[in-house]
């Protein structure tokens, strides 16, 4: 059983109609004034730069002291001391590595 001989292009331009308006809706675009801030206006945020180099040496004392943050090395040099979550991120990460093989492997052992 077919279609009556009309209905063919009706459906054909209603789905050229509907395709026509969703490409038309993405081209509309507002002009958003400068932001207030914005990742040029910062610059580089790296470690090199850190904020407590601002600091004056009795602000750095307490700011060791409290523990706020692990002020850096004083001749530049890059800390290399590992936290717990590194280490617990590195040992999650493998478990997972491992399980994921396990898993990939008996896999096909279930299909059956």
């Amino acid at each position: 059983m077919g279609m009556r001989p009309g209905w063919g292009w009706v459906a054909a331009l209603a789905v050229a109609g509907l395709v026509g308006v969703g490409c038309g809706l993405g081209r509309h675009t507002v002009d958003d004034p400068a932001p207030k801030y914005s990742a040029a206006q910062l610059g580089d945020l790296s470690e090199q730069g850190s904020i407590l180099d601002a600091l004056e040496p009795e602000e750095r004392a307490a700011v060791a002291r409290v523990g706020l943050a692990d002020p850096p090395p004083p001749d530049g040099a890059p800390a290399d001391r590992e936290g717990k979550a590194d280490t617990a991120g590195k040992v999650g990460v493998s478990v997972l590595t491992v399980a994921l093989s396990l898993a990939a492997a008996a896999a096909p052992f279930f299909l059956f």
